[in-house]
């Protein structure tokens, strides 16, 4: 098989007018040879290339949903990084404002019963989105592979 003048990469004979590794142009100009031999070994996925994961479990990000969701364990364990840090920044923007509408319109509630109550309804939130996750069935990890 013949190598492209530019980058040494095996191309075919039909890629006369631009190598397809490089794009370099006539990348066979200058060279003799057309054939090769049939026994040479062909390099066809770089092991560089080739990622190794492993694939995720529906419980186990059920479970993280329903009891760590308010800290978007779920969306890390899934490796969606983008997606959990949006939802704590959410989650904090609605824990001050519910913190600041009940300790400021409420004189006779006390401070940690105005904390324990805002974390505990975005707990009961999420708790409820992990029961509704058990009847999903197309959830994705960030690879695109659907959890076992």
């Amino acid at each position: 098989m013949p190598k492209c003048k530019f980058c040494g990469e095996n191309i075919t004979k039909f890629d006369k007018e631009i190598c397809p590794f490089c794009g370099g142009k006539k990348p066979l100009e200058g060279v003799d040879s057309y054939t090769a031999d049939i026994t040479q070994t062909i390099n066809t996925v770089e092991k560089e290339k080739v990622s190794t994961f492993k694939q995720r479990s529906k419980i186990v990000y059920v479970l993280l949903c329903m009891f760590l969701g308010t800290f978007a364990a779920d969306e890390f364990y899934l490796g969606r990084y983008k997606r959990a840090i949006i939802r704590l920044v959410g989650v904090v923007i609605v824990f001050l404002l519910q913190f600041l509408l009940y300790f400021f319109f409420k004189t006779d509630l006390n401070v940690g019963l105005s904390i324990l109550f805002s974390f505990l309804s975005i707990f009961i939130a999420f708790f409820l989105a992990g029961i509704c996750l058990i009847f999903v069935d197309n959830v994705k990890d960030s690879n695109g592979v659907y959890l076992r």
